[in-house]
């Protein structure tokens, strides 16, 4: 969108007053599908206000069920009513863009949008069909809502609920950018369609009721304020919206992105004011996400947070994985609950697969040379690995031991000396090649299948596994499900939150796309394994393999600038000190820098 200098319209404020009117029919030759969009609503679908209200006004009506449908509520509709669910919570712009294709593939001329928690008045569609025929415009929209500070960057300050679009000029400006997904959306549109030389106008009156949020007063410096009362998920999603177009308009329209910092700054201050902590601090999170996304995919996620169920936001797209052969990776998205770093969807069984075929678990690693082992790991390096290696289980303990994700096999060989009984599990028919060649069992199926044919385990380790589960939650369950009383379950995967992520980017090595499907973070784990049986002991982030991972991170910069030989071998070697260096660092700031999450919980005794 080019730099613009858009006039503001007039402003007026929203008022709640009904009508007491009969439905209005549009005038004929002005077919027109209204979208509602639906996200947990309070009681049946039916008797929303936006759905019993406006079906008789529109000449077809779509629910988009953003996230699970409301049960058999909407069985029940009429039939002029059809019905979109989406697995997860997309966002409003993606559900407004399934609205479009549905107006576009039944013919008709224009779309009305409607919000669950709006109320049309009777004449609303009509009202909206006449003005935008007699002004020729392409959009109307409900009157602006007064900026006494002028901080609105857009020329149209208003609510997208009770709008009318014409389909034609939707297609061909872009439609909605679902990566704003829900605040923010409808005035980036109705500014580049001002940007393409079409018209848009605001009705003189509302048309429908609607308040957003739970506003309520109070006094800043003297002076009347209205606090909107989002909740605080709601603030971080619109801080990164607000994030994204800063970044976005930084250069070409710079003025934009100055009103925009401001008018979220001042909300900010409200919400802190207002004694709304949590949404002061989701606001600004929100802001920070958004200014450091580079390149967000341009689709929504099609599935929630793997660990908690929350919203997945666009991140950045991740650079392919040069090591083992795999191909292009996937979007990569991040949780706004939680944190975590999640693929926007799930792939086949047989493409998962295929990403495997040339792993590094499949080959039996290199002595390292003498002298160097004597002076890398440090002695304190080498103790924590040990620790991570016997998955935190106390030193001379015994029992059942059940490792998920078997890889080569190394580890399994080293319990099993240590006089453990020992059992393996790995998709990969390549994986644990070495414990097989010593005779112990490798099951070749998914955890979930191990349930009722193993005995119980007392300890479960999961040592960069959970990741490149397409399901972490049923994995973990499934675990559970495997553990004897007493026993102990340790998952140790890469940081979403750790140091390499926030330097690096889609560069850090820790992404290892496409293999890792959900890389979780301390707050992801906690979410997830509380609804378990099971007793945290264990719940922090460690710098022990800063080396691999933020080395390896550095090394991408290089690797393929270097010639083969000593030479390059020699940078990674230093590349590998520098990364635990910065490792080390990190968590000597803050405790939840380091590159690896470890958690560790216990079944109960009776």
């Amino acid at each position: 969108m080019t730099s613009p200098s858009w006039p503001h319209s007039g402003k007026s404020r929203h008022s709640t007053l009904s009508l007491s009117l009969p439905r209005v029919k549009p005038p004929s030759g002005s077919s027109t599908l209204g979208v509602v969009v639906v996200h947990q609503p309070d009681g049946a679908v039916v008797d929303l206000p936006a759905v019993r209200d406006l079906v008789d006004q529109v000449d077809g009506l779509l629910l988009v069920f953003n996230g699970h449908m409301a049960g058999e509520a909407a069985l029940a509709l009429d039939d002029r009513v059809r019905c979109i669910e989406f697995e997860a919570n997309r966002g409003t712009a993606a559900a407004w863009n399934a609205g479009l294709s549905a107006a576009a593939a039944g013919g008709h001329r224009y779309l009305y949008l409607l919000d669950q928690d709006s109320r049309p008045f009777p004449d609303a569609v009509a009202r909206a069909v006449v003005h935008l025929k007699a002004s020729g415009a392409s959009a109307v929209v409900q009157p602006a809502i007064s900026d006494r500070l002028g901080l609105d960057p857009f020329p149209w300050n208003t609510v997208a609920s009770g709008s009318l679009y014409e389909v034609a000029a939707l297609q061909e400006v872009g439609a909605f950018d679902e990566r704003l997904f829900v605040d923010e959306v409808d005035h980036e549109l109705l500014a580049r369609l001002m940007v393409a030389g079409r018209t848009v106008v605001q009705l003189a009156t509302p048309s429908i009721a609607h308040v957003a949020g739970t506003p309520r007063e109070i006094t800043l410096v003297g002076h009347r304020a209205v606090v909107s009362g989002h909740t605080p998920a709601r603030r971080r999603l619109q801080g990164y919206s607000a994030g994204l177009l800063i970044r976005r308009h930084l250069r070409d329209a710079p003025l934009t992105s100055a009103r925009l910092l401001a008018r979220h700054g001042l909300t900010a201050i409200k919400d802190l004011a207002a004694g709304e902590r949590s949404s002061m601090r989701s606001l600004v999170t929100g802001v920070l996400d958004g200014l450091v996304t580079s390149k967000p995919p341009p689709v929504a996620a099609i599935r929630p947070c793997p660990y908690c169920d929350g919203v997945l936001l666009g991140r950045f797209g991740a650079v392919p994985d040069w090591r083992f052969g795999t191909g292009p990776p996937g979007e990569v998205y991040r949780c706004s609950t939680c944190g975590a770093l999640a693929a926007g969807r799930v792939p086949g069984e047989e493409e998962i697969a295929s990403w495997y075929s040339n792993y590094y678990t499949h080959h039996v690693q290199p002595e390292r040379p003498a002298r160097w082992s004597a002076l890398w790991p440090t002695p304190r390096r080498r103790r924590e690995t040990d620790e991570l290696r016997r998955y935190l289980s106390a030193p001379g303990s015994t029992g059942r031991f059940l490792e998920v994700g078997a890889g080569s096999g190394q580890r399994l060989i080293e319990f099993a000396a240590a006089g453990w009984e020992v059992v393996g599990q790995d998709l990969d028919p390549k994986a644990g090649q070495l414990a097989c060649a010593e005779g112990v069992t490798v099951h070749r199926c998914t955890v979930e299948e191990l349930v009722g044919r193993e005995q119980p385990f007392d300890l479960i380790g999961l040592n960069h596994v959970l990741e490149h589960a397409p399901d972490p939650r049923a994995m973990l369950q499934a675990c559970t499900a495997l553990l004897a009383q007493g026993g102990q379950i340790c998952v140790i995967s890469p940081n979403a939150e750790g140091l390499g992520r926030r330097i690096f980017g889609r560069w850090w090595f820790g992404l290892e796309q496409p293999r890792h499907l959900a890389i979780p973070t301390i707050e992801s784990l906690q979410r997830v394994t509380a609804p378990l049986d099971l007793q945290p002991a264990c719940s922090k982030s460690v710098a022990t393999n800063g080396a691999v991972i933020l080395g390896g991170s550095l090394d991408r910069a290089i690797q393929n600038r270097l010639p083969p030989g000593n030479f390059r071998r020699a940078s990674r070697s230093l590349s590998a000190l520098l990364g635990q260096s910065m490792g080390r660092a990190a968590i000597r700031l803050h405790s939840g820098l380091g590159e690896e999450v470890v958690w560790v919980g216990h079944r109960p005794r009776p």
